[in-house]
């Protein structure tokens, strides 16, 4: 299994305050891993955020593949 690193154990935390389930969750960090984006930039993101929906976390995946 592999481990998670300081950025995801944050992202993961911060999604799970939001109240994003952990299907979504898992697709998410699946995602950010899988095409190699930059997770600092999304934990900035939701960092940023007072409220956080799936659909939010989905729109800044495509920005940041940069579609």
């Amino acid at each position: 299994m592999k481990k998670i690193n300081e950025t995801q154990r944050k992202i993961i935390h911060l999604l799970n305050d939001f109240g994003i389930d952990r299907i979504s969750m898992a697709g998410i960090m699946g995602t950010l891993e899988q095409e190699n984006l930059n997770e600092n930039s999304f934990l900035n993101f939701i960092e940023s955020k007072t409220s956080l929906t799936i659909e939010d976390c989905t729109d800044q995946i495509w920005r940041m593949r940069g579609c």
